[in-house]
């Protein structure tokens, strides 16, 4: 099995550089927040929860996405705390035999393992990735609003609060309970 190059954060100059809020610390807010920090820019993570923390139970992460997961970094992190299922066998609901998947052929095939999760890991390991790279995470910060400006140059978000943050991209990951207001502009 080949392991992906471990991708390099990206420097930057001030003119390129951009300040990117985004709105809920799950899994994909913490993957976006992974993927623009090694593009180089900054980024603040906003959880409306007092802690950050992932409920859930299992998740399996299937080749192509934990060829990513590695070239963010994730491998010596992740690693300990999977589990890599070998192969599925599928059952009617009879109990008679319908077929199996080879998860060891799709590994040597693919070039990438099928990792299995407690979803709790994942995440923890999400978060240490993020702010190794150097993403702010700042919990009980429940956004209740945004504005765009005029000239459509930055957005500034309204915490329940008071605090307001300016930015140069918010990006709203979903959050099925969120009160965050839905807008695109442009």
């Amino acid at each position: 099995m080949d392991n992906p190059a471990v991708q390099e954060k990206k420097q930057r100059d001030e003119q390129s550089k951009l300040n990117v809020v985004i709105v809920g610390a799950g899994l994909g807010g913490l993957g976006a927040a992974i993927a623009i920090l090694l593009a180089g820019h900054d980024v603040t993570v906003l959880e409306a929860a007092s802690e950050i923390g992932e409920i859930g139970a299992g998740i399996q992460v299937l080749p192509n996405a934990t060829r990513i997961l590695m070239s963010w970094g994730l491998q010596d992190i992740l690693e300990p705390h999977a589990t890599w299922p070998q192969k599925c066998n599928f059952w009617g609901w009879k109990g008679n035999y319908l077929s199996e998947m080879d998860y060891d052929g799709y590994t040597r095939a693919t070039g990438a393992p099928f990792w299995d999760f407690h979803r709790a890991n994942l995440h923890k390991g999400l978060i240490t990735r993020a702010t190794q790279l150097g993403a702010k995470l700042i919990t009980n910060a429940r956004v209740q609003n945004f504005t765009v400006e005029a000239d459509e140059s930055s957005t500034t978000v309204f915490l329940a609060d008071g605090q307001t943050m300016t930015a140069d991209l918010v990006i709203q990951i979903y959050a099925p309970l969120s009160t965050t207001p839905k807008s695109t502009t442009g």
